[in-house]
Parts: structure tokens; C-alpha cells; sequence
């Protein structure tokens, strides 16, 4: 009975019709674009500099295959200045703009594919909606205030690689994070969604088409010119927001273990998330496990949470309520815009990844949320003796 009462949809909550939710969705999304094209595209120049100079093949010394030895600062993939230069000959304005209105897109593309992660019987347009109030506003500072192109393809890539591995499409799903990765380095550490496939050869598939698109993407660059390794040791400085500032680690620059802590790190948490049947934990403890030892104190890192809290909310959670999303943009994206001491930032930071990491200590997830549909269920429908009353979100 109070497992019930739990599940009840409180009356004033009660979802429109679904076409009306997706106007409104979509309503928000383009209110807060154009709020963040106002000043937008602050780091685009990065984006521009990068990708002219990867299509200078005549530049020996900082063009083409010699862009990352002469420009470590780049930390971006080359999968994304590729894409930048699709755009680019129309000019650096142009390329922005399109880029912008594309990845504001990805946002709602994104919100689809996690969408698909739930199943049919369990999708409730309303809770998802709601979710979507709390998501875009920290997207479009994403993909349209900042303009990390990078990091928009990265995230989009990763979630497109977790709806593959749970449909068992091995290669798909290595191509897909391989890719992810060509984006931005550290979406490497999703690499745990391989776990989710069924058996070894499967996985091994996967691993395989991952470490071919990143041979593919990244080994060009060092063959030609030696001096791209600088890019793996370049440091940032250690802001005093973040939370490898407030654990105590003061160090002016990134201490050289800290990306492989943040990598071993990731794929160990999000390996325990396959073994304790907590498939959709993983891009929120992949990101949580990178920003608990992140130097660096960008505003747009949170985005990367936010993704991983709107997959926990919808096919993780056992709340109707998207508790982890609300909290996410209130104490991590719009705390940062309220005047506070900075280390408050950094332990905010280190709360998540306890909070996240907690994810880990609960029951095992029923048979339902471990399997993936087959040929021979996949047309079929829940019987209605097991679907949940209207007004209510089953049980899990």
C-alpha cells in the first residue's frame, strides 16, 4: 500500500496532452537560446583557431597534422574541428551561429534518446517534460553561451552509445564512443557501457571498433609530428572552485596523476554500476568521478551532470520526481551565479560524487532494467494485469 501511495502523480501535477508538452519543450528551449545568444559563443575563437589551422596543411610548424604539438592548449578532439570546418568556409560568424542553432538541437535529441532508454510502458511524458525544464537552461549555456562544440558532440555521442549497448549493437556502440572520444579526450571514460553487452565477443567487438576510431582520429597526429604528447601534458591552472581545491590538493597546475585518477576512477565506478544492475548510473558517475578531481572551474562542465542526472531520473530512479536534475541545476549551475565563498563551489562538487557514488549501495535492479528487448519481445506489449495504474509510475 505505501509503495502505491509513493507512486501516486499528485492532481495539480497532472500532464497535458503530449503534443502540448512538446510545444511547451520546445517553447523553452528557444526562449532560453535566445537568452544565451546574447554574449554567446565566449570560447568559439578556440573552435575557429583550431580547425583553420588543422585545414593549413601548408603550415609545417603549427598547421595540419602539426596542430596539437604547436597548440596544446587545444584540448578538443579532432572529430570537432572537423565538424567546425564544415561550416567555417562561410565564415567564423556563420559557422558560430549554425552551430549554435545545431547543437541547441542535439539538446532536444539528446532528451529523445533518453526518452527511448525507459520502457514503453513506464514513459511518462509529463515527468520527462519537467526534467526538460531543469536540462536546457544548462544546454543552451552549453552549446550556445559557450559554444563547446566539443563537449556537445561528446555528451550526445556517449548517450547514443549507452541506447546502443542496451539494443546489444556492439559495434555500434564501440563507434559511437570511439567517436565521443574523438570529440573530447575524456569521454573515454564512459567506456564502461561496453559492460552492458552480452558476452565477451560482443564486448570484445566493441572494444575493438572503440580503439579503431581512436587510432583512426588521434594516431595521424602523432606519426606526423612527435611533439603532439605535449597535448597529453598540458595543465590547467587548479581553480580555487573547484573540488580538487577544496579536497586540499593546492597545487598551481593539474598534478601530473590527475587525469588517470580521473579515468580509473571513472571506468571502476562505472564498472560496479554494470555489476550492481545500475546500467544508467553510468554517464553521471563517469562525469561526477571527473569533476570530484577537475581543476579546472568552468561553469559549462556542469552540463555534462545534467545529462547524466536526466538518464538516472528517467531510467535509473525509483522517484517519479526528476529530484537529481532539480538539484543539480539549482546547486551546481545556478549556485555559480550567487555571490559565495569559492570553496562552497568545490564542496557542492564533492557532494555530487558522494551523492552519485551512494547510487551504488542500493538494491540490485529487478530483471526488467538488466535485459535488453529482443526480435521476439520486442513487439510485444506489458500484459495489463502487471501495467501501472493511470496517475502512477510503477514500482521498481
Amino acid at each position: 500500500m505505501l509503495d502505491r501511495l509513493r507512486g501516486l502523480r499528485p492532481p495539480v501535477l497532472a500532464a497535458p496532452p503530449p503534443r502540448i508538452l512538446a510545444g511547451l519543450v520546445l517553447g523553452w528551449a528557444i526562449a532560453w537560446f535566445v537568452l544565451m545568444t546574447l554574449g554567446g559563443g565566449s570560447s568559439w575563437h578556440f573552435f575557429a583557431q583550431g580547425a583553420a589551422a588543422l585545414a593549413d596543411a601548408d603550415d609545417a610548424a603549427a598547421g595540419g597534422l602539426h596542430v596539437y604539438a604547436a597548440a596544446p592548449v587545444l584540448q578538443i578532439g579532432p572529430l570537432t574541428f572537423l565538424a567546425v570546418l564544415l561550416l567555417l568556409p562561410a565564415g567564423p560568424l556563420v559557422a558560430l551561429i549554425g552551430w549554435q542553432v545545431l547543437g541547441a538541437a542535439a539538446g532536444l535529441l539528446l532528451l529523445w534518446l533518453v526518452r527511448g532508454l525507459v520502457p514503453r510502458w513506464q514513459r511518462d511524458a509529463g515527468w520527462l517534460a519537467l526534467g526538460a525544464a531543469y536540462f536546457l537552461p544548462v544546454w543552451m549555456f552549453l552549446a550556445v553561451g559557450v559554444a563547446h562544440l566539443d563537449d556537445v558532440l561528446a555528451l550526445l555521442l556517449s548517450v547514443a552509445a549507452l541506447r546502443a549497448a542496451r539494443a546489444g549493437r556492439s559495434g555500434l556502440t564501440g563507434l559511437l564512443l570511439g567517436l565521443a572520444s574523438d570529440a573530447k579526450p575524456w569521454a573515454v571514460g564512459f567506456a564502461a557501457l561496453l559492460l552492458l553487452l552480452p558476452g565477451w565477443r560482443r564486448r570484445t567487438a566493441a572494444a575493438v571498433a572503440l580503439a579503431a576510431a581512436l587510432a583512426v582520429a588521434w594516431l595521424p597526429f602523432f606519426v606526423a609530428d612527435p611533439g603532439t604528447s605535449n597535448a597529453l601534458q598540458y595543465t590547467i591552472q587548479n581553480n580555487p572552485v573547484s573540488a580538487l581545491h577544496a579536497l586540499g590538493i593546492h597545487d598551481p597546475r593539474t598534478p601530473s596523476w590527475d587525469r588517470p585518477a580521473q579515468l580509473a576512477l571513472a571506468l571502476t565506478l562505472g564498472a560496479m554500476a554494470v555489476w550492481r544492475g545500475r546500467w544508467a548510473a553510468i554517464p553521471l558517475l563517469a562525469v561526477a568521478s571527473r569533476l570530484v578531481l577537475e581543476p579546472g572551474g568552468n561553469k559549462y562542465y556542469i552540463a555534462g551532470v545534467v545529462v547524466g542526472t536526466v538518464v538516472w531520473d528517467f531510467a535509473g530512479s525509483r522517484h517519479a520526481m526528476p529530484w537529481w536534475t532539480f538539484a543539480a541545476c539549482l546547486s551546481l549551475f545556478t549556485a555559480r551565479w550567487i555571490p559565495m565563498p569559492d570553496a562552497v563551489h568545490g564542496w557542492l562538487l564533492v557532494t555530487l560524487f558522494v551523492a552519485a557514488s551512494t547510487i551504488l549501495l542500493g538494491a540490485p535492479r529487478p530483471p526488467w532494467s538488466l535485459t535488453r528487448p529482443n526480435a521476439a519481445s520486442a513487439g510485444r506489449t506489458r500484459p495489463s494485469a502487471v501495467r501501472p495504474a493511470p496517475g502512477t509510475r510503477p514500482t521498481r
